[in-house]
């Protein structure tokens, strides 16, 4: 039964009669005007996502590789498991406000219990942001993928329509991203992940928990440079949240083809004949 507003009042001998056509047209209209608002709206903000989310599309290099570029980060002196001296972190490590929980965790962690290592596991954020990426826009979202040293593409979604994250206990190893625009900058904010041994550093192999919360700030510097700040969040094992910054510069055309393959028993037979550090030999005697 139609609600007692959608109804034109007639009135006969006995009072006033409820015309229900009229309340069809009445519906109607609204139900017209209602379509035209969300079609206006939906078209106010595919024009401000592509005017937005242009001037980011491309390919983006941190050239971490060149004999030019820039260092990613220190490792803070901190050493391997044979003593030796750990290089190009992926954030200055010098700088990491580890607790207690994130100091003792390093003691006991080992390269052979490194799943991006040892298990051809993806790299999770921050250290897979390292590597830069090729950005995509879409009129709901922009993905980012980034080639992987496991030997894979990670692809991340991140939603900017407005959607809350999942509950708490919906987790994902990338996490779950919730982009908006501040000013010109692209804001991200991801939640919702797994714990993982190498989700702080993994040339640290500092791990991160499910608590991990990472902001990036994307900021034009000019239409060839590129500011990505990265804040960690992560009460488990970091005394405070950790903020550093990484240059990315564009780069013509987009990833670079190249075969990439992974088999995990492999990785860790290389991590183990390869790799002189052990910090539990007696696992491997029979």
């Amino acid at each position: 039964m139609l609600p007692r507003f959608c109804y034109k009042e007639t009135y006969k001998s006995g009072g006033p009669v409820q015309d229900p056509k009229s309340g069809a047209v009445v519906i109607g209209s609204v139900l017209a005007f209602v379509l035209f608002v969300g079609a206006t709206n939906l078209k106010a903000q595919s024009d401000e996502m592509f005017d937005k989310a242009y001037p980011f599309i491309g390919n983006w290099d941190t050239e971490i590789r060149s004999p030019e570029g820039q260092d990613r980060g220190n490792c803070g002196g901190r050493l391997g498991d044979y003593a030796e001296k750990l290089l190009n972190c992926s954030m200055p490590v010098d700088q990491l406000p580890l607790n207690k929980r994130g100091e003792a965790w390093l003691k006991y962690m080992d390269a052979r219990q490194s799943p991006s290592l040892a298990e051809c596991a993806h790299l999770a954020i921050p250290p897979s942001l390292g590597g830069g990426g090729f950005l995509s826009a879409y009129t709901n979202r922009i993905v980012i993928d980034t080639p992987d040293p496991s030997g894979f593409l990670i692809t991340r979604e991140i939603w900017m329509d407005g959607r809350k994250p999942p509950e708490a206990g919906v987790l994902f190893q990338q996490g779950y991203s919730i982009g908006h625009w501040d000013g010109d900058d692209l804001v991200v904010e991801t939640t919702n992940f797994t714990f993982d041994p190498d989700g702080i550093d993994d040339h640290l192999h500092m791990a991160s928990s499910v608590r991990k919360k990472v902001t990036e700030r994307y900021h034009l510097i000019d239409e060839n440079t590129m500011r990505l700040v990265i804040m960690v969040e992560d009460p488990t094992f970091l005394k405070k949240p950790f903020t550093y910054a990484l240059l990315e510069a564009r780069k013509p055309g987009g990833l670079i083809p190249i075969w990439r393959a992974c088999d995990p028993d492999v990785a860790r037979r290389e991590v183990e004949e390869g790799y002189a550090g052990n910090k539990y030999p007696e696992d491997n005697q029979k």
